[in-house]
């Protein structure tokens, strides 16, 4: 079968395979709880399998329509990703012997990470950016709570855009850091941390 929109092949692989593996991995080492009371594999389970249908969706369109995109062409190459690659294994490796967190490597290196790919590969930027704000959000969430998770997911996030506007960017993250409050915190009661743990 001809893949006729090689953009949305790749998404749609990338999204399925990324809502698969959460989803996979959220149910088989955390425990899954019901609607009403919901356990820390719920929220991942279910986005990861929305996620996965909507991978498949957009892998099915590139399939069944033509696309006039032309050649698909990355930002980037296989060498990159294997510098990528070796940079978290190095850290991985350099952690173990210094007794420093796992999760304060795998920011640093998320971090040279980005900063390599701005110097090198500018046109990679957007999509190292966004992926390094969901990294940062991840590993913030416990030290950092909801407030310094959510600052760090909207700023570096909005750092991959064509252009940055510090205030426009602040009101977006007022208004998610509320929304995930309202919803998360009093609707949903989840035991999300709201302050950074030295606030107490």
């Amino acid at each position: 079968m001809k893949i006729k929109s090689p953009k949305d092949f790749w998404s749609g692989l990338m999204f399925t395979a990324s809502g698969l593996f959460f989803a996979i991995y959220a149910v088989a080492h955390y425990q899954m709880g019901t609607a009403v009371r919901m356990g820390p594999a719920y929220f991942p389970t279910m986005l990861g399998g929305l996620l996965a249908v909507l991978g498949v969706v957009i892998l099915a369109q590139s399939l069944a329509f033509v696309g006039d995109e032309g050649k698909l062409h990355l930002p980037f190459n296989i060498i990159d990703i294997a510098i990528a690659v070796a940079i978290y294994v190095a850290a991985g490796y350099m952690a173990k012997f210094a007794g420093i967190s796992p999760d304060w490597v795998i920011l640093g290196a998320t971090a040279v990470i980005c900063v390599l790919t701005v110097i090198y590969r500018p046109a990679a930027r957007g999509l190292i950016l966004i992926s390094a704000g969901c990294v940062a959000y991840g590993y913030l969430m416990k030290p950092g709570g909801l407030v310094g998770a959510t600052a760090a997911l909207v700023y570096i996030g909005a750092l991959g855009g064509h252009e940055f506007k510090w205030k426009e960017v602040t009101i977006l993250y007022v208004i998610l850091m509320l929304f995930s409050w309202l919803v998360f915190v009093k609707g949903l009661s989840l035991p999300f941390p709201i302050w950074p743990a030295y606030f107490g």
